[in-house]
């Protein structure tokens, strides 16, 4: 895997507040990557940050992570919808200061596309 495609995906995901969540996709837009690289990301080496933040478009975790994420959402506070899927039409990063705070994470790291990227 990609190691700058990596550390761009793990900083963005640090940039995510508690009690707010940022979909595959919208972690992607902001490192150029793909949504389905920032999942594999995650899945192989994400339980260093709070990948518990980072669902599907529907607010989903698959399904075996979803019962660990349950008390970290309650105890962030995260609105979630009756089938304990993030709702992120309240949850979702606020764009603009994520945007801000992810250009500022990755100021130091070479930018996206400048070596192979994983988009």
């Amino acid at each position: 895997m990609d190691e700058l495609g990596v550390e761009r995906v793990l900083r963005a995901v640090e940039c995510i507040p508690s009690g707010r969540a940022a979909a595959y996709g919208e972690i992607g837009r902001v490192v150029g990557a793909s949504p389905r690289f920032v999942a594999r990301v995650l899945s192989s080496i994400g339980s260093t940050v709070t990948w518990w933040r980072v669902p599907n478009v529907r607010g989903a975790l698959p399904a075996p992570l979803t019962a660990r994420a349950l008390p970290l959402w309650q105890e962030e506070g995260m609105p979630l919808t009756p089938d304990q899927r993030i709702d992120l039409s309240r949850a979702g990063v606020d764009p603009v200061a994520f945007d801000q705070c992810v250009r500022d994470a990755l100021a130091d790291l070479p930018s996206a596309g400048s070596e192979d990227s994983p988009a």
